[in-house]
C-alpha cells in the first residue's frame, strides 16, 4: 500500500503581537518568529478531519536567547469547543524536533518523554476527535521578560514516525562546560576552573563542624519558646485553640525545608552529546555519574556528582555531600529534609525528614491512567502492601511523616 502524503501546514494567521521576521533561518524551510507576550503565536487552518488517519505531528524548532520558553500546542474542534493541549519547553540555542504521537488526543497519557531539546511534553485539556479537528494553534505559554524569538519549520502531519533528532544544530557550540555549568550564562560565583570548584567543595566540608541551628531552636529544630509534653516522636497537639506539630522533645515545630535534597542535577543527554564539553569514561572512576532513566527517558549525566568525585574521590563523595547538605540546612535554619529527598541520609544523621511513598498496585485495576479503583475488593490487599514501606522508619524519632504519592496524573 502506498504511504499517504504528509500534510504540511503553514501558519494561516498570526496571533496577538507575534511577528514573522524577514531573516534567513538556520533550519531548512524554517522561518523566524518573535512573540512579545504570553498568548502570542501562530494559527494553522486545515480541512476538518485532515488529521484523521495521521499518527504524528512534527516540526523542527530552535529557541533563541538564553531563557526557557514554554509553548502551548492546541488542537481545536471549533464546532464543539473542545481543545486538546500539549505544553512543552525548548532548550535554548539547540534545535529540537517535536514528535507528537497523535494518539495523545485520547488523554491516556499525561506526559511523554523529553527528546533532546524538546522538553517535558505534558498533555491537558479535552479528549478530541481528529475527525473533528479543524484548527491548530501554537502560542507562548510562559516566558521571561524578553520577547520569545524562535524559528521553526512548517507543522507536518504524517503516518510514518518521524526520525529522532540525533545531530541538533548548536549555533554557539556546547551548552555546558566541563563542570556542568551553562556556557550561555554568567553569574556571580560561577567557577572558572575545575580547581576552583574543588576548592569550594573542600571549604564547604571544612565548615560542616561549625554548622548549628539558631539558638532559639531545639536540637530537632523546634521552637524553644513553646513546649508541650515530649513523647520521643513527632506528633500533633491541640491546645484548645489550634493544632501544633511537636518535636520529639515536646517543642513546637514549624517544619521548614526544601524538596529534593539529593544529588539532583541529572542532565538527559540522548541526542545532545555534542552539547556537552566533557563526558568521562562510563566504566571508569566516574561511572556513578551516568544513569539510565526510567520509563524510556533515556540516559543522563550528573555533573554535581562528577564534581564531588573530583573533590573527594569515588568512595567518599556521597558521604561528604550528605555532610555538606545537612550542615547547610542547619546554618540556614531549615529543619526538615522535605519530600522527594534521599531521606535515608537524614535518618542516619538524626535530622528531621519526611518521605514519599510509591503505590504500585499488583491486584487492583486502574480506572484512569495511574489511578486505582479504590472500591475494588483487592484494593485493601494492595493498600496493606503499600503501608509496608513504612516499616523501616516506624521507630525513628526523626521521622515526621509521609506523602502517600505524588498527585494522580
Amino acid at each position: 500500500m502506498r504511504e499517504e502524503e504528509p500534510l504540511v501546514l503553514q501558519p494561516a494567521a498570526i496571533l496577538g503581537g507575534a511577528q514573522v521576521l524577514e531573516e534567513s533561518a538556520p533550519l531548512d524551510a524554517a522561518k523566524w518568529y518573535i512573540a512579545p507576550a504570553e498568548g502570542d503565536g501562530l494559527e494553522y487552518a486545515l480541512p476538518k478531519g485532515a488529521l484523521a488517519g495521521k499518527r504524528y505531528l512534527t516540526a523542527d524548532l530552535l529557541l533563541d536567547g538564553k531563557f526557557l520558553a514554554v509553548f502551548l500546542l492546541r488542537l481545536h474542534e471549533t464546532a464543539s469547543g473542545r481543545t486538546f493541549q500539549l505544553s512543552f519547553g525548548l532548550l535554548n540555542r539547540c534545535s529540537a524536533r517535536m514528535r507528537l504521537p497523535l494518539e495523545a488526543v485520547h488523554q491516556n497519557r499525561w506526559q511523554y518523554p523529553r527528546e533532546g531539546a524538546w522538553l517535558k511534553p505534558l498533555c491537558s485539556g479535552d479528549v478530541v476527535d481528529l475527525r473533528e479537528v479543524d484548527r491548530v494553534t501554537l502560542t507562548v505559554l510562559r516566558k521571561a521578560d524578553d520577547p520569545v524569538r524562535w524559528c521553526m519549520t512548517p507543522l507536518v502531519a504524517t503516518q510514518e514516525e518521524p526520525p529522532r533528532c540525533t545531530a541538533p544544530l548548536l549555533p554557539d557550540g556546547a551548552l555546558l562546560d566541563e563542570l556542568g555549568q551553562s556556557r550561555l550564562h554568567e553569574w556571580e560565583g560561577k567557577s572558572r576552573s575545575v580547581q576552583e570548584g574543588v576548592e569550594r567543595l573542600h571549604r564547604q566540608l571544612a565548615e560542616v563542624p561549625s554548622a548549628r541551628f539558631p539558638n532559639e531552636f531545639s536540637r530537632w529544630g523546634g521552637w524553644k519558646a513553646l513546649r508541650f509534653e515530649g513523647t520521643g516522636f513527632f506528633r500533633t497537639h491541640h491546645d484548645g485553640k489550634r493544632w501544633w506539630l511537636v518535636d520529639p522533645d515536646g517543642y513546637a515545630f514549624w517544619s521548614a525545608g526544601v524538596d529534593c535534597v539529593r544529588v539532583d542535577t541529572e542532565a538527559a543527554y540522548d541526542g545532545l552529546e555534542e552539547a556537552l564539553t566533557w563526558m568521562p569514561d562510563p566504566e571508569g572512576e566516574y561511572a556513578a555519574i551516568y544513569h539510565q532513566t526510567e520509563h524510556g527517558g533515556g540516559r543522563s549525566i550528573n555533573y554535581l556528582a562528577a564534581n564531588l568525585i573530583r573533590a573527594f574521590g569515588k568512595e567518599e563523595w556521597y558521604a561528604r555531600w550528605a555532610q555538606i547538605a545537612l550542615a547547610l540546612r542547619r546554618r540556614l535554619g531549615l529543619n526538615t529534609v522535605a519530600n522527594w529527598s534521599d531521606w535515608r541520609v537524614a535518618r542516619e544523621a538524626g535530622f528531621p525528614y519526611v518521605r514519599p511513598l510509591h503505590f504500585e498496585p499488583r491486584h487492583t485495576p486502574l480506572v484512569f491512567r495511574d489511578f486505582p479503583d479504590v472500591f475494588d475488593p483487592r484494593f485493601q490487599e494492595d493498600a496493606a502492601a503499600f503501608a509496608e514501606q513504612l516499616r523501616d522508619t516506624v521507630a525513628d524519632p526523626a521521622f515526621i511523616g509521609y506523602f502517600l504519592m505524588n498527585e494522580p496524573t
